[in-house]
């Protein structure tokens, strides 16, 4: 990387260290310092909401999938403005009434302090367990691009993020989220002009547009109804409005953005915000992923984007090495050479002589990477490199450095939104309830702020025990699709099940957990016609495929939660005391 792209870097992250530690001053009791003395204008909790969903992950590992897919991954996000209309109408309502500081500290009053602590504990577990990928796994990346240890890429991360996280608070986190937001923006939008600017001239927007839908890759909705697929229009409306009204409506990482603000009409605003914009921007970064995938058609591809050199070793691993790579430079050439030719004349001919050359493509690239994992005896993929390798190879100078600083703020505006949830809910929830709140402002916001430095030193440092991820966004919707759905039926029991009590909710939340591990260890063959239950540490046959896939996990934590937290209350109707 130039010296130029080095010097905006250090500039962009020594801006949000200042920008995110100035707040800290204002902040004299743990109102201020977790929720901003409810004063912030609903533009930017909004923005903030939007940049703690977005991080690295939306930069590299939505690309990534779009590139090596298509763009069906935009159906998790059909259900979002759906999620937002009915939180808007029921929940931050509700929250605002009761000016909790939390989300989990509502259940008391209604099933006892039992439930309030399980619940709670399940979100640390659910957002503490994760924060380590999401340090480390951009850091993989940003490692390669900046030629630096892996280890201290994600100090710079872990650790900046934690230190204007622990002095400013929630204020410097939407502060920064919000800059941090606009850096993102722009480096997404001047990618896509690149892309576009170096097409060939005979080659336009249009062209690109038919090259990618011959290959399928402008594919978006499935309508299939299949509950071992991944991505369809059923689980992108259905399951996955489970797993949004939870992210948005039960998460105090997302909590905590509106409850920042003065007024239920304002708090309303930050998520209609997020309910209007998140569906079209990631339809565009999935899109940006399509168009990466036809501007490498025209311009040199690497076999392997994440590296290297050739790692074969014994002489016929190099004898195969160079096999490969004749076949990948020949296919290379007839597709550049077809896709053309498709472009000028869009004849049924040319698309089939198109298809065919890409597929050869794509059958020698995966051979390479077949034979690099056989030798490193480890997993090779590189989807979430492929971006990064744009920016590196075909950015100008200088901007290089900033489209990097947004990938960097990317990282950091999700880990401060979480470092802020995680000291909230360990202060709140747990250290001053169970305290008996007998200690002064001031002993509460100096420990705070000593939690927030304590779960960012964890988290950084379980990121340096991780090893990679193979797509980033999808790791962190199977961790918490593990949790979301079960933490969504207690607030369902709680806010329309009139009968139920502490007993069942607390039975009914543990049963969800139970029932989400089951479901998720179910496989099924279908040469078999048989369907079996492994345990994570046991080897699942090659002929084995999930029986269900996990955005359906969280449809299933909740009905659990609701039926079972039900039939416990009637049978054990004697009301839990609140404490």
């Amino acid at each position: 990387m130039h010296w130029i792209d080095w010097v905006v870097l250090i500039a962009f992250l020594a801006y949000t260290v200042w920008d995110g530690t100035r707040k800290g001053k204002h902040a004299h009791n743990i109102n201020d310092y977790l929720l901003a003395g409810r004063t912030m204008p609903w533009w930017a909790a909004g923005l903030s909401v939007m940049a703690t969903q977005a991080s690295a992950i939306t930069f590299i590992g939505t690309t990534g999938i779009a590139y090596t897919e298509d763009m069906r991954f935009v159906q998790v996000y059909l259900a979002i403005p759906f999620a937002m209309i009915l939180i808007c109408m029921f929940l931050v309502p509700f929250f605002h009434k009761v000016q909790a500081f939390t989300a989990y500290e509502t259940l008391e009053k209604r099933f006892g302090l039992k439930t309030r602590l399980t619940t709670a504990g399940l979100f640390l577990l659910s957002r503490g367990l994760p924060l380590g990928a999401v340090i480390a796994a951009p850091s993989y990346v940003l490692s390669l691009m900046l030629g630096l240890p892996l280890g201290v890429t994600i100090l710079i991360i872990g650790l900046l993020a934690t230190g204007y996280t622990m002095i400013g608070g929630v204020a410097g986190v939407i502060t920064t989220d919000v800059k941090q937001m606009a850096v993102m923006i722009f480096g997404l939008v001047f990618c896509f002009g690149m892309i576009l600017f170096n097409l060939p001239e005979d080659v336009d927007f249009g062209d690109a547009l038919y090259l990618a839908g011959s290959l399928d890759k402008l594919t978006a909705l499935d309508w299939k109804f299949d509950l071992s697929e991944r991505y369809n229009v059923w689980s992108g409306v259905f399951a996955a409005l489970f797993l949004m009204l939870s992210y948005f409506g039960t998460d105090q990482t997302q909590v905590q953005r509106y409850l920042t603000t003065p007024s239920v009409e304002q708090a309303r605003k930050s998520l209609l915000l997020s309910a209007y914009a998140k569906v079209p921007m990631q339809f565009f970064i999935l899109l940006l992923g399509v168009m990466l995938y036809v501007f490498f058609i025209f311009n040199d591809a690497p076999v392997s984007f994440r590296a290297a050199d050739p790692v074969a070793q014994t002489e016929q691993q190099i004898q195969r090495e160079e096999e490969i790579m004749m076949a990948y430079s020949q296919a290379e050439q007839r597709r550049e050479q077809a896709a053309i030719a498709v472009a000028t004349n869009r004849s049924e001919s040319n698309q089939q002589a198109f298809l065919e050359a890409d597929a050869a493509f794509n059958s020698a690239r995966s051979a390479d990477l077949a034979l690099q994992a056989e030798i490193l005896d480890s997993d090779v993929n590189d989807t979430n490199y492929i971006f990064p390798y744009f920016i590196l190879n075909y950015i100008p100078i200088g901007l290089v450095g900033l489209i990097i600083a947004g990938i960097f703020a990317a990282a950091m505006s999700s880990i401060d939104s979480e470092l802020n949830a995680l000291t909230t809910v360990s202060i709140v929830d747990w250290y001053k309830r169970l305290d008996g709140d007998k200690h002064d402002d001031a002993h509460y916001l100096r420990n705070s702020r000593w939690v927030t430095l304590a779960w960012g030193i964890l988290a950084t440092a379980f990121a340096l025990l991780l090893g990679e991820t193979k797509s980033i966004i999808e790791l962190i919707n199977q961790i918490g699709s593990y949790f979301y759905g079960s933490i969504l039926g207690v607030f369902i029991l709680m806010l329309w099940v009139k009968k139920a009590n502490g007993t069942g909710a607390l039975v009914g939340l543990l049963s969800g957990m139970l029932a989400v591990f089951t479901f998720d260890r179910l496989f099924v063959s279908e040469s078999l016609a048989d369907y079996s239950f492994f345990l994570p540490w046991t080897q699942v046959p090659e002929t084995y495929t999930k029986a269900i896939e996990f955005l359906w996990l969280n449809p299933v934590g909740a009905f659990t939660v609701v039926s079972v937290g039900l039939m416990v209350s009637l049978f054990f109707p004697k009301e839990e005391p609140s404490n």
